[in-house]
């Protein structure tokens, strides 16, 4: 029901503070639903038990929060624990059947509660890419002509925009041409090493949509030593 204060004032009549704080004391109590402002505790009373924690996933090393999302993967010297991405998985780097792949570990799903929510995504990785010694899958010899491209998924792989992939080459120095096969100096040390980093903005309506890097490889393998993901939800 309205409203309706315990002391009223008309014309000529005398203001003093007992009636006016006497309304505003009624005014209180009616917003607070019958509360009166003695029982409400003044110091502070919020605790941590009282805040959500984030969920924290130990292999893919990535928190979930309330409205954000960070993590990644960093090797810790001995004890790296490496993901791979391969060239027999995406098309053999034959750009007739090439495909776009989830590098494994990586990704995980966000629900999204709120419409045109923006959403901010920023990722990072360290690679060492090779080896890479075979001439298959229509390749040929050229250290540069062969690549791996790695970047963001929002959704599915049938929705990567090719444009945000980032390339890496596995050296650059030659292939020997007698036994052992591969890169005329180590991979790592010869221009097969990656370290890349990217942000991309995004809107979403209502809904429950997974987010981590893919890639798409003409390599043999890729070593993908370093990665970490952090991704923070605005509802509007």
């Amino acid at each position: 029901m309205a409203f309706t204060p315990p002391a009223t004032f008309t014309n000529g009549t005398v203001l003093t503070s007992a009636s006016l704080e006497g309304n505003f004391q009624a005014l209180r109590v009616y917003l607070h639903n019958g509360i009166i402002a003695s029982d409400l505790e003044a110091s502070q009373w919020i605790e941590t038990r009282h805040i959500q924690p984030p969920r924290y996933e130990p292999f893919t090393g990535v928190q979930h929060g309330v409205s954000g999302h960070q993590g990644g993967q960093w090797s810790g010297g001995a004890t790296a624990r490496l993901t791979f991405a391969t060239k027999y998985t995406t098309g053999g780097g034959k750009p007739t059947t090439s495909t776009v792949e989830r590098l494994p570990g990586t990704a995980f799903q966000v629900e999204i509660v709120q419409p045109n929510s923006i959403v901010l995504f920023h990722y990072w990785y360290e690679a060492e890419v090779g080896p890479d010694f075979s001439t298959g899958g229509g390749q040929v010899a050229t250290a540069t002509d062969r690549l791996v491209w790695i970047g963001p998924l929002v959704g599915n792989t049938s929705l990567v925009e090719r444009s945000r992939l980032q390339p890496a080459q596995n050296h650059q120095t030659g292939f020997k041409t007698s036994y052992p096969i591969g890169a005329e100096k180590t991979y790592p040390m010869s221009g097969g090493y990656a370290s890349r980093s990217g942000t991309l903005t995004d809107f979403k309506p209502v809904g429950i949509y997974d987010y981590g890097l893919v890639y798409h490889s003409q390599i043999d393998r890729v070593a993908v030593i370093n990665w970490s993901v952090a991704l923070e939800v605005y509802y509007l």
